[in-house]
Parts: C-alpha cells; sequence; structure tokens
C-alpha cells in the first residue's frame, strides 16, 4: 500500500510550512529536575533507603493503574468465561503487543535500566567496602547524575517528553512486579496440589 505523504513532496513542504510546534525545551522542565533528583537520592542512599523510594515509586504506580487494571481484568474474566477460545488468542494478542512496545521503547528501556542499575550496583560497591570516603559516594553520585542527563537529553532529541518519560521509569518497578507475580502464584497453587 502507498504511502501518499512520503511520496508527495507538496503535502510534506505544505505540511512544514504550516504547523510549526513550539515545544518547551525539555530540560528545563520539573519532570526533567524530578527524574534527576530521584535518582540522586536513589545513587546516594544506601540499600535500605532505595528499596524504599523503589516501594514508593510501586505504590504511587499502583494507586493510578490499579483501578484501570481492575476495571481491565474484569472485562477480560467476562469476556474468557462466556468466549473460552478467545482466552487464548488475547493472551497471544496481548503478548504480541507487550513485545511491540519494549521494540519501539529499546531507548526508555536502556534509561530505565540505568535509572535502577547504576544506583544498585553502586549501593553493592558500598555495602561491600563499608568504609568508604564520602568524596568518592559524591563523585559516584555527581558522575551517574551526569550519565542520566546526558541519556535523558539523547531521548529528548528523539522527541520524548519529560512528563511521559518520568511516569514509564517511574512505574518500572510496578510493571516488573505485575509481571513476576503470576507465575508465583501459580507455583504456589501447583505445591499445594502436590502436598494432599
Amino acid at each position: 500500500m502507498k504511502n501518499f505523504f512520503e511520496e508527495s513532496d507538496f503535502l510534506k513542504s505544505t505540511i512544514q510550512e504550516n504547523v510549526s510546534i513550539q515545544r518547551k525545551p525539555q530540560v528545563n522542565t520539573i519532570w526533567h529536575w524530578l527524574l534527576l533528583i530521584l535518582f540522586g537520592l536513589l545513587a546516594y542512599g544506601t540499600m535500605t533507603q532505595q528499596f524504599l523510594l523503589i516501594a514508593i515509586f510501586i505504590a504511587i504506580a499502583a494507586v493510578v493503574k490499579g483501578p484501570l487494571m481492575l476495571l481491565w481484568g474484569a472485562i477480560y474474566s467476562v469476556l474468557i468465561a462466556f468466549f473460552s477460545p478467545l482466552g487464548l488468542v488475547l493472551s497471544l494478542v496481548f503478548f504480541l503487543i507487550n513485545l511491540g512496545t519494549i521494540a519501539k521503547s529499546w531507548r526508555i528501556s536502556l534509561t530505565s535500566a540505568y535509572f535502577y542499575l547504576v544506583p544498585l550496583i553502586g549501593g553493592i560497591f558500598r555495602a561491600i567496602s563499608k568504609d568508604e570516603p564520602k568524596y568518592l559516594v559524591l563523585m559516584f553520585v555527581a558522575f551517574s547524575l551526569l550519565g542520566l542527563h546526558f541519556l535523558l537529553n539523547w531521548l529528548y532529541k528523539n522527541n520524548s517528553l519529560s512528563r511521559t518519560l518520568t511516569w514509564s521509569i517511574i512505574s518500572v518497578p510496578y510493571a516488573l512486579l505485575i509481571m513476576l507475580l503470576p507465575t508465583r502464584f501459580r507455583r504456589i497453587k501447583s505445591n499445594k496440589k502436590l502436598r494432599f
């Protein structure tokens, strides 16, 4: 199928001349600075403080996503209850959609991995060494903040918005928890059946 937009030079030039989107520089938004502050807290905090902050992220995401997830779960359950073969098809469709989302947002996934793994690695090193000088911790936090700043700028150049990026990164622990919970519950149920 032909894509008329890509083939028509007149259409491209007309849209580019008449439509201009003025976007505030994303580095100057409160969301960018909120991400940097949260990352700094993660990088500077102890392992216990890091896990506490991640638990707060999970709670915030659960409050926002939870009711929608309950509604969608109810609709999904009704559809499967009345049309049982539809369950397999819907599960396959959702799996493919999730794979597509991960493939499209690899930059955000990379930044999210940096956001959580760098402080975790720093916390592990501090837990092992125990008597690290304060200036080394501050240097680690400064260099890792600088790295995150450059990663965020790279994302902004690829048309990411700081607000949606902040939400995507903060909701990563919740998404991972939701991904892991069903398999854990299945193991518990199967173990109970084997004992009887």
